[in-house]
């Protein structure tokens, strides 16, 4: 039952630990979205447009705009999309939505499940009409990786392997085994926002016992505020939770503030407030400015 139980452990911390993408997986799919959108305009026959950059919505949602029109073939954009997704072995299950810029209005999407049988592709064959575009590109928020889970799977094994071997040196030198003790439990540091309780490292919000999950980047964003409370935070500084990763903003930081006044609306004496050409300020009623 103990080799089980630790086992178990292994898996749970190892899953924990490459359950975050490193710097180097979201740069990588920050290229895999611009190799996209090269690809396209090359498939319009313009090779001299400038790309522009890419938009991370979220850990697994993307944004390619474009700053030239074209027109387009539902069932060319498709191929090209797949094609690219699986050489680079980003995940095979996706949805693709086109928009028009500047009305945001979706005019062509589709979901990949991986197998044929269960994808979704409506209005093949309807040549799209020359104008500028965005694309849209979500996978699933659990979508597995695969060198995450041959790492996972071998450190899993490692781990057991060393546990065993431990067991079996304990049993030729007759040692006795040490007595488990209890854990000493470390308090996470904790930050007080109006009624809000701030988890930062376990990326957690909780309201009258009410959790709220937060993303990497809305923890990140959150914890600038809270350590700067009712003062006003230039927009370049907030942008730097995207750009030490290598990623470049665009509307991403007004999208994530958004999100972040929705989870603190439950107290009123809590808002976000946007300082026009500057940036924002987290207003805590009682605190002193």
């Amino acid at each position: 039952m103990f080799t089980v139980g630790l086992l178990c452990l292994l898996l749970v911390a190892f899953v924990s630990k490459n359950t975050v993408k490193s710097n180097y997986e979201v740069a990588r799919e920050i290229i895999v979205m611009r190799k996209i959108a090269h690809e396209l305009l090359l498939y319009s026959g313009d090779s001299s447009s400038r790309i522009l950059p890419v938009n991370q919505l979220s850990e697994n949602e993307f944004e390619i705009p474009f700053a030239t029109s074209f027109s387009f073939k539902p069932d060319s954009l498709v191929s090209i999309i797949d094609k690219v997704i699986a050489a680079s072995k980003l995940p095979s299950s996706y949805i693709v939505n086109v928009k028009e810029i500047p009305t945001e209005k979706v005019i062509f999407g589709y979901a990949i499940s991986g197998t044929k049988q269960n994808n979704i592709v409506p209005c093949l064959g309807r040549e799209q009409p020359t104008m500028r575009y965005s694309i849209n590109i979500k996978f699933p928020d659990d979508a597995p990786f695969a060198a995450n889970t041959i790492y996972i799977a071998a450190m899993a094994l490692l781990g057991l392997g060393v546990f065993l071997f431990g067991v079996k040196q304990l049993k030729k030198t007759k040692l006795p085994l040490i007595k488990e003790t209890e854990e000493s439990t470390v308090e996470k540091p904790v930050i007080t926002i109006g009624k809000y309780t701030f988890y930062p490292e376990q990326q957690l919000l909780v309201f009258n016992n009410e959790k709220a999950d937060l993303t990497i980047k809305e923890s990140k964003l959150l914890h600038i505020f809270a350590t700067e409370p009712n003062q006003v935070i230039d927009r370049n500084k907030l942008q730097k939770v995207w750009e030490d990763e290598g990623v470049i903003v665009g509307r991403s930081l007004d999208m994530f503030v958004s999100r972040l006044r929705k989870k603190l609306e439950n107290d009123p004496a809590v808002k976000l407030v946007n300082i026009h050409g500057k940036g924002y300020k987290l207003e805590i009623s009682g605190e002193s400015i």
